[in-house]
């Protein structure tokens, strides 16, 4: 792997990555040196990693953090961020490689003001959107003969309450055609819930289905092209983490990712995950997509459905990198063949790599978990102060072990890791902001249910709240005030 990566660093550096968040770059550096991160978060772990000055960041030029969306990205560019960007890439003597956890619209676009434009490293913006629709891939379930669960695509002010509530039972779900991490996607349970949505979004078109009291699983997977045509590699599933109490306000939140507690699945799930990611990598190859993608299903009593694409990097991609890394695997990086399937069609190295690729080593099972915490509440500031780095449970509190950055020095699995995005003293968060991440060795889900976390993490999410010593920014205003 050492002769790959010295390749594309000579032939096409300077490397780059750009996302929402800066830790997701931390897998990829420790492979492939990286010499800039775009992001939108800056977390107190960054200089732990990655050289702080090539750090170009939201957060950190206006001082506050938020629920990202790439379009915080995308509108970035066209700002003072962007000209420190633009300033950076000019000073490279030849054009830098940006790996990207999705396409930017507005890098899609001629830059006058640049020199060189960046080569990147990730699917066209439109077919990001295309494949992004929940409604797309509802309607051709069938047609790739995969399982459906129970629903259909209506508007909502078609649609009543009752109506649903006799077709469905309850609780239902109603699932808008864009939207990632939970965001747009709602559990009903009582009428005035679906009321609320309806009379808000009453010409929007969504899937309406019935809910699956099962858990979720999440994949990440590859399509590449070949002289036999596009294939698909996919890696173990991870169980995803969703709703939780401890760590979000809202049912349906995105809250992470455990590997651990995927390992004791059926084999015929893990099989039927594998040919869905197959049969649905195949689909949107033939519609020109390529690279890393991943999907999530539910399941329950055996049966897998899938539920949403997403054609990008995920937020478990960056933790499968690691823990792949830590499983000493030599050649089976992800990232890696997202890189040679973009350079492959000009470069017969990158070719070869693809050709050569041990696809099977992304199905072997790895170890571990992170469980993302949210500002459960209106916007607030931090006023207390958290180091980032590794912890270890001591009765009811945690006690801080060392300094760092990833889950790879964790020594054992009574290690904690407290990690991505750590918020400094004073920076003030916005609602369902992300905090940072929990990341263990061990699975943080109750053995029992893997709908629930265990105890042990739910004191460990306790504690990293209580360091953290959230205050109402309106309620410290008005003491200042006073």
């Amino acid at each position: 792997m050492e002769k790959i990566i010295n390749y594309l660093r000579n032939e096409y550096g300077p490397w780059g990555w750009m996302g929402q968040r800066a830790h997701d770059a931390l897998g990829i550096n420790r492979v492939l040196p990286l010499d800039f991160i775009i992001s939108c978060d800056y977390g107190s772990e960054i200089p732990y990693y990655f050289r702080e000055t090539d750090v170009f960041s939201v957060e950190k030029m206006y001082g506050v953090r938020k629920d990202w969306s790439n379009e915080d990205l995308n509108a970035s560019f066209d700002g003072a961020l962007g000209r420190e960007i633009f300033s950076r890439w000019n000073s490279y003597k030849k054009k830098a490689s940006l790996i990207c956890y999705r396409s930017v619209r507005r890098l899609e676009s001629d830059i006058p003001k640049l020199k060189r434009k960046p080569r990147i490293f990730a699917p066209s913006q439109a077919l990001k959107k295309r494949f992004d629709n929940k409604i797309l891939l509802y309607r051709n379930l069938a047609k790739l003969n995969l399982p459906r669960i129970p629903g259909k695509v209506d508007k909502l002010g078609s649609c009543t309450f009752e109506s649903l509530r006799k077709e469905f039972s309850l609780p239902f779900v109603v699932q808008f055609p864009y939207g990632s991490s939970g965001n747009f996607t709602f559990i009903i349970r009582e009428e005035k819930e679906y009321t609320r949505l309806r009379r808000k979004y009453p010409d929007s078109l969504t899937v309406m289905r019935r809910y699956i009291k099962g858990f979720s699983l999440n994949v990440n997977a590859i399509t590449v092209s070949s002289e036999t045509g596009p294939r698909t590699f996919c890696t173990f599933p991870s169980v995803q983490i969703t709703g939780a109490p401890e760590c979000s306000n809202f049912p349906s939140a995105f809250c992470g990712n455990d590997y651990t507690a995927a390992i004791d699945l059926d084999p015929p799930v893990i099989k039927q995950v594998e040919k869905y990611m197959d049969t649905v990598g195949t689909w949107m190859a033939h519609a020109g997509f390529r690279g890393i993608f991943g999907m999530d299903f539910v399941t329950k009593d055996g049966a897998v459905y899938p539920v949403e694409i997403n054609p990008r990097f995920q937020n478990s991609t960056s933790l499968y990198n690691v823990l792949n890394k830590r499983s000493k695997s030599s050649s089976g990086m992800l990232f890696l063949l997202h890189i040679a399937e973009f350079l492959q069609d000009e470069d017969e190295v990158m070719r070869r790599y693809v050709r050569r690729f041990p696809g099977e080593e992304l199905m072997r099972p790895v170890r571990g978990c992170q469980v993302i915490l949210h500002n459960r509440m209106t916007r607030n500031i931090v006023t207390g102060k958290l180091e980032a780095g590794v912890y270890r449970l001591k009765g009811e509190k945690l006690e801080f072990v060392r300094s760092g950055a990833s889950l790879e020095e964790c020594r054992n699995r009574s290690e904690v890791m407290v990690t991505c995005g750590v918020p400094a003293p004073d920076i003030p968060l916005e609602a369902n902001a992300p905090i940072c991440k929990v990341q263990m060795l061990r699975s943080a889900l109750d053995p029992q249910n893997k709908r629930k976390l265990s105890a042990e993490a739910s004191k460990i999410i306790l504690d990293v709240y209580r360091r953290l010593m959230l205050k109402e920014q309106n309620k410290i205003n008005m003491v200042k005030a006073v």
